[in-house]
């Protein structure tokens, strides 16, 4: 899906008079090189580039290449990696000549027209500043409480969206396909979450302004689905029930899924949402251990699990469980008892990966008291171990990862259920299905 974030800023910085374009590389299938073809046909003034820690290195590599063809451009990198860790991604890179700390828009704008006017940037709040003897943060800048005042995402600026862009089949039930995103940051405190962007505390979009994305996506681009992408979609309940009675007022052609905590359903409010068009709900679960849960602070146990997903499911909506492997204090018990929970509860879909101490998280400071870790951002992607708790191995990790995948998908209930996705794309579930046999079978 496309980088909601380029989207909100591209439209920010539009709004206040900037001529902007968007790159978005992935859904175009675009080399370094291609984009560098790009960037030198629109020749821009400034480069602006969002990174995960997963992408950083791809983010340093692209600005480097812009560096070599033009050292004048100034290259911006923002996002949730440079925001964890600024002056050590700084120095790592100083390819990037400036990074926006936190939420970007209001500082992309105010650092633009410094840019412009030749200004002080130490002037500007939530920069942190590449210069030849250390990187300089400025001032913190406070988040915008109303996110009503943003601009609809600029989605006009993508090339051939919405068609170019396909979740993964068992994300919708219809294309083409759009992700929102309708609250910024998160009042829990699960130990493995970097919450340093949006931070500790949620703040949402109106129902009227969510209704407005889902409108303007439906009318203007033909979409008829709808990825809602926060991690605390369900935490306004008020607001929830006005989204879904609006949708269901409104008749779209519409189908949607979410994601949610297990401790923010109840049987009433699921009604209200499958009424509402609402087909799936992606729960994170993490462990089948206590032991675990209470450890990673995640505040929930295993009743509420259960019962969450027995009425998510008698309320017609399919479910999803998201699980990590390999948790600090994670044993083969621990994880045995995982997978046993996984198989017993009412989950369709089921998705597990490597327990991982991001930049920015709370483990990511004291993993090493609990464990091997390689706090290398390259292999940061989930899919890699980069983390081994004292009690297992890497091999241990390994295994137990395509066993799991293996138990829960190797039954002939869950094999069933997904022949269904043969009637979305019969050639593109064809390899996927090969695709997941030759990681579950390899030695």
């Amino acid at each position: 899906m496309p980088s909601l974030g380029l989207c909100y800023l591209a439209a920010v910085v539009r709004a206040n008079g900037f001529k902007t374009a968007i790159i978005e590389a992935s859904a175009l299938n675009l080399s370094c090189q291609d984009v560098i073809k790009q960037i030198s046909t629109l020749s821009p003034k400034y480069i602006a580039l969002t990174a995960t820690t997963l992408s950083i290195y791809h983010a340093a590599e692209l600005a480097r290449e812009i560096k070599d063809k033009d050292k004048n451009i100034v290259t911006i990198i923002g996002g949730p990696h440079i925001t964890a860790v600024p002056e050590e991604t700084m120095n790592k890179f100083p390819q990037f000549d400036i990074g926006v700390i936190g939420e970007g828009e209001e500082t992309l704008v105010e650092l633009l027209n410094a840019l412009e006017n030749n200004a002080n940037l130490e002037e500007v709040s939530s920069l942190v500043i590449n210069s030849e003897n250390s990187p300089k943060i400025t001032a913190s800048r406070c988040r915008i409480k109303n996110l009503d005042t943003l601009p609809i995402p600029a989605w006009d600026l993508l090339t051939d969206f919405p068609q170019r862009y396909k979740p993964p089949l068992h994300r919708f039930e219809h294309l083409p396909a759009a992700s929102i995103v309708t609250t910024r940051g998160c009042p829990h405190k699960c130990i493995f979450c970097d919450r340093s962007v949006f931070g500790n505390f949620c703040r949402p979009h109106s129902a009227e302004y969510v209704m407005k994305m889902i409108k303007h996506l439906y009318y203007e681009f033909g979409v008829r689905e709808i990825l809602i992408e926060d991690d605390t979609f369900l935490i306004f309940q008020k607001r929830l029930k006005k989204i879904c009675q609006m949708l269901i007022e409104e008749r779209l052609d519409l189908s949607w899924s979410c994601l949610g905590r297990v401790d923010a359903v109840n049987p009433q409010i699921l009604k209200l949402m499958r009424k509402a068009g609402c087909w799936q709900i992606g729960y994170g679960i993490e462990s089948g251990s206590p032991r675990i849960l209470d450890f990673i602070k995640k505040g929930i146990d295993l009743e509420q699990i259960q019962n969450a997903l027995l009425w998510t499911r008698k309320a017609g909506i399919k479910t999803k469980g998201f699980f990590m492997i390999g948790h600090p204090l994670e044993t083969k018990e621990t994880i045995e008892e995982t997978i046993r929970f996984a198989k017993r509860i009412d989950l369709d879909d089921f998705d597990i990966n490597k327990f991982t101490p991001f930049p920015g998280s709370e483990i990511n400071k004291i993993a090493n008291k609990y464990g091997k870790f390689d706090n290398d951002w390259e292999k940061m992607n989930l899919l890699q171990t980069v983390f081994v708790p004292f009690s297992l191995t890497k091999g241990d990790i390994e295994y137990y990862s395509r066993k799991a995948l293996r138990e829960f998908y190797l039954r002939p209930n869950i094999i069933f259920s997904h022949l269904r996705l043969l009637t979305k794309d019969p050639l593109r579930i064809f390899y996927n299905v090969l695709t997941i046999l030759k990681m579950l079978f390899k030695k």
